[in-house]
C-alpha cells in the first residue's frame, strides 16, 4: 500500500460540460482516530446549469482503515425535484448492512436489511480512497475489489489503461490513466450512462487530479 496518509487532504474540481462551468465539487478527509476516516464531500451546481436545474448532493463515509470496510454512508440528494436520504450502517460481526431511505418531502421511509456476502468491502465514497492506497498502478495491471452500491453488492475493476503527462493548473503532471467497470455514482434524478475516466497522480499520493 501507499504510505500517504489522506488526513486533512482537502479536494476542489470545477466541472465543465464544454466550455461552461456548471458545478462545483469540494470532499475533505478528517482522521477521527487511529484506525477512522472520516471522507466528506459536496457538489452543487454553478453558473448557467443552476438556472436549468439545481443540485445540492452531499454525504460522508466512515471508513476503517484495520477493517478495510466503511462503518456508515450517508447520502443527501436534491436534484430538481428529486429529494433523497439514505444511511447505511454496516454491522461485520453480524454481516449485515441496515439500510434507510427517507423522502425528506413527505417524510416517508423505507427500511431494509442487506447481508454482507463478503468483507472487505467499499462504498461509493470509500472505493476510490481504497484504489489510491491499495490500488495496483501498473499500467495493463487490474485491482479488483467488492463494492456496495445501489442496494447490492457486485465486484469493481479499475484498470490502468496508460501513464501520460496531463495538463493542469499546477502545469503538466505525470498521471495513470484509469477506467472503473462500473457506474460509482448513486441512484438519482439523471440517467446514468457512459463511462469514468480517472487520471491519478504517478506519485505516492495518487491525487485525481482529472475526471471525464
Amino acid at each position: 500500500p501507499s504510505d500517504y496518509d489522506f488526513d486533512g487532504e482537502e479536494l476542489k474540481f470545477k466541472l465543465y460540460w464544454t466550455i461552461f462551468h456548471v458545478a462545483d465539487s469540494r470532499s475533505k478527509v478528517t482522521k477521527i482516530d487511529k484506525d477512522r476516516y472520516k471522507f466528506k464531500g459536496k457538489i452543487t451546481t454553478a453558473g448557467v446549469a443552476a438556472w436549468f436545474k439545481k443540485i445540492e448532493d452531499r454525504g460522508y463515509s466512515i471508513w476503517n482503515e484495520k477493517t478495510l470496510c466503511p462503518e456508515k454512508t450517508y447520502i443527501y440528494q436534491k436534484e430538481g425535484n428529486y429529494e433523497r436520504e439514505r444511511i447505511y450502517t454496516y454491522n461485520l460481526s453480524k454481516k449485515t448492512v441496515g439500510y434507510v431511505k427517507r423522502n425528506p418531502r413527505n417524510n416517508k421511509f423505507q427500511k431494509k436489511i442487506i447481508k454482507i456476502p463478503f468483507t472487505p468491502f467499499q462504498d461509493i465514497v470509500t472505493s476510490a480512497y481504497f484504489f489510491r492506497r491499495y490500488g495496483i498502478f501498473e499500467v495493463g495491471k487490474e485491482t479488483v475489489f467488492p463494492l456496495f452500491a445501489g442496494g447490492k453488492f457486485q465486484n469493481v475493476r479499475f484498470k490502468v489503461v496508460k501513464k501520460e503527462t496531463v495538463d493542469t493548473l499546477f502545469g503538466k503532471m505525470e498521471a495513470y490513466r484509469v477506467i472503473p467497470s462500473e457506474n460509482l455514482s448513486p441512484e438519482g434524478a439523471f440517467k446514468r450512462k457512459g463511462k469514468v475516466v480517472f487520471w491519478f497522480s504517478a506519485d505516492r499520493r495518487h491525487l485525481p487530479i482529472k475526471i471525464v
